[in-house]
Protein backbone atom coordinates (compact mmCIF):
# COMPACT_ATOMS: atom_id res chain seq x y z
CA UNK A 1 0.00 0.00 0.00
CA UNK A 2 1.46 3.34 -0.98
CA UNK A 3 1.61 6.49 1.07
CA UNK A 4 -0.98 8.17 -1.14
CA UNK A 5 -3.46 5.32 -0.56
CA UNK A 6 -2.92 5.52 3.18
CA UNK A 7 -3.40 9.27 3.10
CA UNK A 8 -6.52 8.96 0.94
CA UNK A 9 -8.19 6.34 3.20
CA UNK A 10 -10.16 4.79 0.31
CA UNK A 11 -9.31 1.31 1.60
CA UNK A 12 -10.79 2.24 4.97
CA UNK A 13 -14.07 3.30 3.38
CA UNK A 14 -14.22 0.06 1.37
CA UNK A 15 -13.44 -2.07 4.43
CA UNK A 16 -16.26 -0.44 6.41
CA UNK A 17 -18.93 -1.40 3.87
CA UNK A 18 -20.67 -4.73 4.52
CA UNK A 19 -20.38 -7.16 1.59
CA UNK A 20 -24.05 -7.41 0.65
CA UNK A 21 -23.62 -7.88 -3.07
CA UNK A 22 -23.23 -11.67 -3.03
CA UNK A 23 -25.30 -14.51 -1.58
CA UNK A 24 -22.65 -16.19 0.63
CA UNK A 25 -21.92 -12.93 2.45
CA UNK A 26 -25.61 -12.34 3.19
CA UNK A 27 -26.00 -15.96 4.29
CA UNK A 28 -23.06 -15.58 6.67
CA UNK A 29 -24.58 -12.44 8.19
CA UNK A 30 -27.93 -14.23 8.63
CA UNK A 31 -26.17 -17.20 10.24
CA UNK A 32 -24.37 -14.98 12.72
CA UNK A 33 -27.61 -13.11 13.46
CA UNK A 34 -29.44 -16.40 14.10
CA UNK A 35 -26.69 -17.61 16.46
CA UNK A 36 -26.92 -14.30 18.29
CA UNK A 37 -30.71 -14.63 18.58
CA UNK A 38 -30.44 -18.19 19.91
CA UNK A 39 -27.82 -17.12 22.45
CA UNK A 40 -30.00 -14.19 23.58
CA UNK A 41 -33.01 -16.52 23.89
CA UNK A 42 -31.05 -18.97 26.06
CA UNK A 43 -29.65 -16.13 28.18
CA UNK A 44 -33.11 -14.61 28.63
CA UNK A 45 -34.58 -17.98 29.60
CA UNK A 46 -31.88 -18.67 32.16
CA UNK A 47 -32.24 -15.21 33.70
CA UNK A 48 -36.00 -15.67 33.81
CA UNK A 49 -35.52 -19.02 35.52
CA UNK A 50 -33.11 -17.59 38.10
CA UNK A 51 -34.92 -14.37 38.92
CA UNK A 52 -38.48 -14.96 37.70
CA UNK A 53 -41.55 -15.97 39.64
CA UNK A 54 -41.28 -19.22 41.56
CA UNK A 55 -43.61 -21.96 40.41
CA UNK A 56 -44.50 -25.23 42.06
CA UNK A 57 -42.10 -27.53 40.33
CA UNK A 58 -40.90 -31.01 41.14
CA UNK A 59 -38.33 -29.78 43.67
CA UNK A 60 -40.94 -27.85 45.66
CA UNK A 61 -43.43 -30.72 45.53
CA UNK A 62 -40.96 -33.33 46.82
CA UNK A 63 -41.76 -32.69 50.48
CA UNK A 64 -45.52 -33.05 49.84
CA UNK A 65 -45.22 -36.53 48.38
CA UNK A 66 -47.02 -39.28 50.26
CA UNK A 67 -47.67 -42.94 49.72
CA UNK A 68 -51.34 -42.29 48.99
CA UNK A 69 -50.78 -42.66 45.27
CA UNK A 70 -49.05 -46.00 45.56
CA UNK A 71 -51.02 -49.08 44.46
CA UNK A 72 -52.95 -50.97 47.13
CA UNK A 73 -51.68 -54.45 47.97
Amino acid sequence: MSLSEIADNKWEVQAAKPPVQNVPAVAQMLLIASFTAIFAWILFGSLQGMFGAKRDGLAESYGKMTHDASPKK
